[in-house]
């Protein structure tokens, strides 16, 4: 942990924003967005005592009484560094000289990442939003703010263009969903770390965040300095198709819902879109219509890519029967009558596809996608798989023709550091494969037998020797991850 409580140079000496106009842009945002209800209310700012945060809960303090609001204060001990609790006493000295009740919980992010397959990051954000929102209830809170800035938006949306995003990742960050508000997305982070320097607030730095292998840290210090110097306007000319694309894609909604209150019909026995009503709609709209559609019984975050979303449409313009497991308890069929969703799952058929390296392959069964690329000049020293769903493979191991498939009962398999085969179902065992989807997980394997179940180990004669010249990179893109 790195505190810091230095007084800046003037505001006036350096042509910088004052206090007054940083307050002022805050209360601009929260006004002209609507970001808290005019009766006001509890609000909760997520403190991690950084300065962005800080910044936030010093000027909300300086707006309560204008609001109508009462601040309190949310910190998450992620239970990763030797420093937070460091931290945390940081934050109980700021809140105690603001008179903000300051509310901590612990969560241990390592074993919560381990035990759902997530990221670090990922599992990190999952608890602090389930903090925020048992908190919201247990305070009767109006809103929660979180202290995203303008600079965090243009990360944002970069991100979302390096993985794959349609219209609505161009909009980045949303000013309010739900209970989450942020009242920072006007203000650049240098302002945040010049009014915590202005106001002498103790900070804290997360060393983490200097992590060069997460993404965003890398977007930060290597692809944002990269667009400025090609282009200095690159950034307004950014957030401004972002303004641009949030008005359209607010009109886009509405057209989506009437189109899919028109076309969607609830039975006794399930849900199902009318397939000729669906296919004579224009392709964008089929397309925003499916997701619509889907993410009312997946969540936003657990949505198929866009390769499983484009193989059901496509399946349903031709008439095609077609199956598509969306979750554990949730499957899409294609007829051409309709488009049903079922909530049953019951035991899968055998299905397998060829796989060509550097050409995507759907799995509709296991509503996937997989990967496979090879790779060769590159060290195997400086290679390490991201993710779970990620494998380095030997390609010399290979044998014959590549296949993706789900599993075989009586199958047996030789993973990694093991000194024999054991059978499949043993192995499913013992590594905890949810019984839902072992039958249905999908396998990569050649003429000779299984070289890599995802998630949970590759076999033992396709891993990497320091004899290793040629290697193929495999990843399987889930219906919750982002290709």
């Amino acid at each position: 942990m790195k505190v810091s409580a230095k007084r800046a140079t003037s505001s006036a000496a350096t042509g910088a924003p004052t206090n007054m106009e940083i307050l002022e842009r805050v209360r601009a945002t929260i006004r002209e967005r609507q970001l808290l209800p005019s009766s006001g209310g509890i609000v909760i700012v997520g403190y991690s005592g950084g300065a962005d945060s800080t910044a936030l809960l010093h000027l909300l303090t300086r707006l309560q009484a204008e609001l109508n609001i009462q601040v309190h204060a949310a910190h998450l001990h992620h239970g990763m560094r030797a420093e937070a609790d460091a931290d945390v006493a940081v934050c109980q000295r700021v809140c105690a000289a603001l008179g903000v009740p300051l509310h901590v919980e612990r969560a241990n992010v390592p074993a919560l990442a381990h035990q759902h397959k997530l990221s670090l990051e990922e599992a990190g954000r999952n608890a602090r939003y389930a903090f925020f929102e048992r908190l919201t209830h247990q305070l009767n809170a109006a809103a929660v703010a979180l202290a995203h800035t303008r600079d965090d938006q243009i990360e944002t949306i970069l991100i979302n263009l390096l993985r794959g995003t349609g219209p609505r990742g161009l909009m980045g960050m949303p000013y309010k969903r739900d209970f989450i508000i942020r009242p920072l997305l006007d203000v650049p982070r240098e302002q945040t770390h010049r009014y915590c320097a202005e106001q002498e607030l103790p900070t804290v730095f997360d060393i983490t965040n200097l992590d060069p292998h997460q993404l965003r840290r890398r977007v930060r210090a290597e692809l944002v300095p990269t667009l400025q110097a090609i282009a200095p306007a690159f950034d307004r000319h950014l957030l401004r198709l972002a303004t641009i694309i949030e008005a359209e894609e607010a009109w886009w909604e509405a057209q989506v819902r009437s189109a899919l209150c028109q076309v969607r019909h609830r039975t006794p026995d399930g849900e199902h879109v009318t397939r000729a009503a669906f296919a004579e709609l224009p392709l964008a709209l089929q397309r925003r219509l499916l997701r619509e559609w889907l993410r009312e019984h997946l969540g936003t975050l657990n949505l198929p890519p866009f390769e499983v979303i484009e193989g059901i449409r496509q399946a349903a313009q031709t008439g095609e029967r077609t199956s598509w497991q969306l979750s554990a308890n949730l499957r899409l069929t294609t007829s051409p009558e309709a488009l049903k969703l079922h909530s049953a799952t019951p035991e899968p058929a055998p299905y397998a596809y060829p796989v060509s390296p550097g050409t995507p392959v759907l799995i509709p069964e296991a509503g996937a996608w997989l990967e496979v690329r090879p790779l060769e000049g590159v060290s195997p020293s400086i290679l390490t798989p991201h993710t779970p769903d990620e494998a380095l493979l030997d390609a010399d191991a290979v044998q014959g023709q590549l296949v993706v498939r789900n599993g075989r009962k009586g199958e047996r398999f030789q993973p990694l550091g093991m000194p024999a085969p054991k059978k499949l179902s043993d192995i499913f065992t013992d590594r905890k494969v949810p019984r839902t989807e072992r039958w249905r997980l999908p396998l990569l394997c050649d003429e000779t037998g299984i070289l890599w179940i995802p998630t949970y180990t590759i076999a033992e004669r396709a891993k990497i020797t320091p004899a290793t010249t040629r290697m193929l990179h495999a990843r399987l893109y889930r219906n919750d991850a982002e290709p």
